[in-house]
């Protein structure tokens, strides 16, 4: 089909050509008249637009189809993309299932046997400390930023330079 379209475009660039060599009076239509023996001079320019007309009607035919079969192998390698996207998937989830299964790791965490209860760190006194107490983090909370009063903004003008209106 490319073939074909490119053929096209080849014979369409050789009629326009030929077609302003004529319009401009480059080639003498009087001696082609005489070579295809035709009648006058109109004889000769209606083939030449029948050619064209045949010509461009070919042209856009063979476009179409060629749009056509682009349009429909571009949705088969979409479908069959979609296809591999979820073949991928399944199989990223089967061997993620492998992996977990082969691991031994629960799907769910568990507490942890060594701490049973205790999962958040107390908020009362510290009474007494152990060797877990000091390594847990401790968080403070970030100091506020001093507020100002506007009327004392140091970024703004004085009020008595401010111009009147």
């Amino acid at each position: 089909m490319e073939a074909l379209k490119k053929i096209l475009n080849i014979l369409v660039m050789v009629y326009l050509l030929v077609a302003f060599l004529f319009l401009l009076r480059i080639l003498s239509v009087s001696k082609f008249v005489a070579l295809f023996d035709l009648a006058d001079d109109a004889e000769f320019f209606n083939r030449l637009l029948w050619a064209g007309a045949i010509l461009l009607l070919a042209e856009l035919l063979v476009e179409n189809v060629y749009i056509a079969t682009l349009k429909r192998s571009l949705e088969r390698e979409s479908r069959q993309h979609a296809e591999l996207r979820t073949k991928h998937t399944q199989l990223k989830a089967k061997h993620y299932d492998q992996q977990m299964k082969a691991s031994g790791n629960p799907l769910v965490p568990q507490p942890d046997p060594a701490r049973p209860g205790e999962t958040t760190p107390p908020v009362g006194p510290r009474l007494h400390t152990s060797d877990d107490d000091e390594q847990t983090l401790i968080i403070t909370p970030a100091p506020m930023p001093p507020t100002l009063n506007p009327d004392e903004n140091p970024n703004l003008p004085p009020a008595d330079h401010r111009p009147l209106l």
